[in-house]
């Protein structure tokens, strides 16, 4: 339980108290706890969109807009932020130190400028081509399945850092757990797994060609750019 309300605590908005002791016992369990705090994530938006698309009146793009702030506001722009500092780190064309170095700079670059409105428009444009479809509340399990296993099982680019600090306590073997959960997955679904599999080893290859590893931001820029193309497929 205190590994799901550090999870929660980090990856959304929603109160859970403070009074969650950040150690290694709690943080053991934090990857498996990725999925079930997307289900929880897309259990909010799926009821945000229904309310949005029955009630709102307005049109599809701002219907959109108002899913794409409801995004937002639930997960906290957490990770947003670090979509925007990948962008500025893999388009500088620099050298992996020079580029560790840009997604550490807490200011804004052209490049996270250029992804941050284009992942705005993308998403406005996508959450407003849907109606209320439940496929909502399977997308952020995908994205976050995707994010566990790429925290439980690649190597960490810095020596510190955030992705260093929440897989301190990871474990091997529970990749059979996230196994069995695609499969679950993959029975529900199948199209939309399919497709979450090719971005996350495409990521993955991105992450060990350019950076050697993963950093909290590259984490978060795989969940904006996994949720993006699975809502494309819907």
């Amino acid at each position: 339980m205190n590994s799901f309300l550090m999870a929660m605590s980090f990856l959304t908005s929603v109160p859970v108290g403070n009074n969650i002791d950040w150690n290694k016992d709690n943080l053991r369990y934090f990857c498996i706890m990725l999925p079930i705090i997307g289900a929880v994530i897309g259990i909010l938006l799926a009821c945000a969109n229904f309310l949005i698309t029955n009630f709102s009146g307005r049109s599809n793009f701002f219907n959109g807009a108002l899913m794409t702030l409801c995004n937002l506001i639930i997960t906290g722009g957490l990770h947003f932020d670090g979509f925007i500092d990948t962008c500025d780190a893999l388009f500088s064309h620099r050298d992996m130190e020079a580029r560790l170095k840009i997604m550490s700079d807490p200011n804004i670059g052209a490049f996270g400028a250029a992804g941050c409105v284009m992942n705005l428009i993308f998403k406005c444009a996508l959450f407003g081509e849907i109606n209320f479809n439940f496929k909502l509340v399977l997308i952020p399990v995908l994205s976050r399945l995707g994010m566990a296993l790429l925290l439980n099982n690649l190597p960490f680019a810095k020596s510190d850092g955030l992705a260093k600090i929440l897989g301190s306590a990871r474990v091997k073997h529970d990749n059979i757990y996230f196994i069995i959960l695609a499969i679950i997955s993959a029975l529900i679904d199948c199209r939309l797994t399919f497709i979450n599999f090719l971005v996350f080893i495409l990521w993955r290859r991105c992450c060990m060609k350019n950076f050697n590893g993963i950093t909290g931001d590259l984490l978060g820029a795989y969940i904006e750019l996994d949720e993006i193309i699975l809502l494309l497929c819907i």
